[in-house]
């Protein structure tokens, strides 16, 4: 006797037809989850101190702003610190911005 199927529904993952689901803000928080890893690893592959190293700092930090306004405050308060903006990679008015919590880069 043949066993009963699940329906198909059941065995999809949640992450399978994330394409079709572009506006949902969990989908579109791994999508700039996995953006922020791969600028973070051009990052800290790119040599210290060089133009590359400013760019992709900017980008991990531009990316992960994105995220954090998609994540609920307490799960934002979690993630890690990001790492030293390299030399040249803000100009003053980003840095006083950042360091008074004024939004943007």
């Amino acid at each position: 006797m043949a066993e009963p199927r699940l329906p198909e529904e059941a065995l999809r993952r949640p992450w399978h037809g994330a394409s079709d689901r572009v506006a949902d803000p969990a989908v579109a928080a791994i999508r700039l989850q996995r953006a922020e890893v791969e600028a973070l690893i051009a990052f800290r592959r790119a040599a210290a101190g060089s133009e590359e190293a400013a760019r992709a700092w900017r980008r991990v930090a531009t990316l992960r702003a994105k995220r954090v306004g998609l994540m609920p405050p307490e799960a934002a308060s979690r993630l890690p610190a990001l790492p030293e903006a390299p030399a040249g990679a803000l100009s003053t008015w980003q840095k006083l911005r950042r360091r008074f919590g004024l939004g943007g880069g």
